[in-house]
């Protein structure tokens, strides 16, 4: 009772919920904004679900930064999550499952999250493990990654929603000069956001405030990079895993166009008038279009949505360097030893890219049938619109000789433009700092109805570790050799997030990586070590995205 009190008072005085006073984690406690209630299952588990983070971001405040959470009357119910963010239709068949559908519950008001603890007192400080999802930015929500199974494993687990597409990643002149000079990177704000109520109320659900993890996959595996290169997210975390994923190649600046780039600004511009259906609004007029108007006139503008390949959005304008989230790029950031200095787990699978085959169904249900996408055209139309510095020597590299060669060479690109290089880079990164990195590659390859085609593809990874493999999207065959591999993931994933080292006592015996031990651990059937893996295709776009960034001039707009 001297505990729930002390937790009233200070909410009445608007001070941090940090309670100094050991009480047990029950179904009802106390966060910022209020009490919740949550549900707790018959073997220890509680979960908290759909927890307010911040204020809505609606009507005045789209597109503004989080603003603190509004307080509640009485109880929340917190034993069900509540609406997604506001999204598009997921154009990957393969990855549908994931995103939203047209009967999903979606709305700007979506800065929730969710717990999940076996914590039985405060004074259990379990450490705090925060997942960012993935989906380019653009897709996703926290809902889909539930954490009874990973809980077991003597750590709380929170997923996060947070703003995506055009309402998380939008700037514009008129916002720029409501914020202060800054607009843009909202979704990373409510990540940020979202970390401070960890860090404020976690303690009350048996967690560790001095102890969190950030971890995430794809867009999440960005963010966590972004994180840790980000100022204002510093004390926030303290160790980061990420998966097949970082934002290492030129930004896009907030005002200043490139040789290589419009602003943000000027791209959020022309995002404006798509918002509008071509017409041209001022800020608050794009305020109070409807959110699915919006959603759906970006949707059908090719020019903002899918400028190269075909349903995929214009994501690299999702990350801006905005003199805020990111006073410089995230490059120049790690480059002079900036970013958070705190361990690193990361590393990417050895077949990223199969999904993203044109042909995927195909290959998936008739392996020999005749009629083939032309892979040598697809792979030039995208070296050229993704990476043409590199030029004719990406043959060398990912030679097209023949039909079938061309096909593997144009998904094995895609791995390691999109994966491979940026988590090499990340690693080698590290270097200009004190905390250690450790490296997978990830070559476990999934059974899903009986057929394991699409090999360590992208994604793969993420129900072995959070120990959902017949309930994810992917529905993975729940075979007992893929139970026990799921098992020594977690394992692997929480011993980092206790102590920031994922080595297994008695099994694994993981090398920190550096420039002379540039060692990874691959992590299949097999569990070995390996250096300079793919280290000759690594370096062949690191050069082409080092030309780039030296050709950086300002040019008009």
């Amino acid at each position: 009772m001297k505990a729930q009190l002390a937790v009233a008072l200070a909410l009445v005085l608007g001070v941090a919920t940090i309670q100094t006073i050991a009480s047990p984690v029950n179904e009802r406690l106390a966060v910022e904004g209020g009490w919740i209630e949550g549900v707790a299952d018959a073997d220890g588990l509680n979960r908290y679900l759909g927890i307010p983070y911040a204020a809505a971001p609606v009507n005045e405040r789209r597109w503004a930064p989080p603003a603190p959470v509004e307080a509640w009357p009485g109880v929340l119910g917190a034993g069900r999550y509540r609406s997604k963010c506001v999204q598009p239709k997921e154009p990957n068949e393969f990855y549908r499952a994931g995103g939203a559908t047209p009967g999903d519950s979606m709305d700007e008001d979506c800065l929730h999250l969710n717990v999940w603890t076996r914590a039985t007192s405060t004074d259990d400080r379990l450490p705090v493990m925060v997942w960012i999802h993935g989906g380019a930015l653009v897709w996703g929500a926290g809902e889909l990654y539930p954490g009874d199974e990973l809980a077991r494993m003597g750590v709380v687990i929170v997923t996060i929603n947070y703003r995506l597409g055009p309402f998380g990643f939008f700037a514009h002149p008129e916002l720029t000069e409501e914020n202060k000079g800054q607009s843009g990177n909202q979704g990373y704000l409510d990540q940020i956001a979202a970390l401070r109520l960890v860090r404020d109320n976690i303690s009350n659900f048996g967690g560790d405030p001095g102890n969190v993890t950030i971890f995430g996959e794809s867009a999440g595996s960005w963010s966590t990079n972004v994180l840790q290169a980000s100022p204002i997210a510093r004390g926030l975390f303290h160790k980061v895993i990420g998966q097949s994923g970082a934002r290492f190649l030129p930004r896009p600046y907030l005002k200043q166009p490139t040789s290589y780039a419009p602003s943000a600004e000027a791209m959020g511009q022309k995002m404006a008038r798509a918002f509008a259906g071509g017409e041209v609004l001022d800020l608050a007029g794009l305020r109070k279009l409807p959110a699915k108007a919006i959603m759906r006139n970006y949707e059908n503008d090719q020019e903002v949505f899918s400028p190269q390949l075909k349903g995929i959005p214009k994501f690299d304008w999702f990350t801006i360097v905005d003199g805020f989230v990111l006073p410089e790029s995230v490059h120049d950031i790690f480059s002079q030893g900036k970013q958070a200095d705190v361990p690193v787990l990361i590393g990417s699978n050895d077949n990223e890219a199969i999904p993203f085959n044109p042909d995927l169904m195909t290959d998936l249900l008739d392996p020999q049938i005749a009629t083939r996408p032309d892979y040598s055209s697809l792979m030039a139309e995208m070296v050229a619109g993704q990476l043409p510095e590199v030029g004719e020597q990406v043959y060398e590299h990912y030679p097209d000789s023949t039909p079938a060669r061309a096909r593997q060479s144009y998904i094995d690109f895609q791995t390691d433009f999109l994966f491979t290089q940026p988590t090499r880079v990340w690693a080698d990164m590290m270097a200009r700092i004190n905390s250690d990195v450790y490296l997978y590659w990830w070559n476990w390859h999934p059974s899903i109805q009986g057929d394991m085609g699409l090999k360590a593809f992208h994604a793969a990874e993420i129900p072995y570790v959070f120990g959902n493999l017949g309930s994810f999207i992917f529905n993975i065959d729940d075979l007992p050799e893929d139970r026990r591999f799921s098992t020594l993931m977690m394992r692997i994933w929480t011993n980092f997030a206790k102590t920031g080292d994922p080595s297994v006592e008695g099994l694994i015996e993981w090398p920190v990586y550096s420039a002379d031990n540039p060692e990874m651990l691959v992590l299949g059937p097999r569990i070995y070590r390996v250096g300079g893996l793919r280290a000759a295709e690594v370096k062949l776009i690191t050069d082409g995205y080092e030309d780039r960034r030296r050709g950086r001039s300002i040019v008009p707009e």
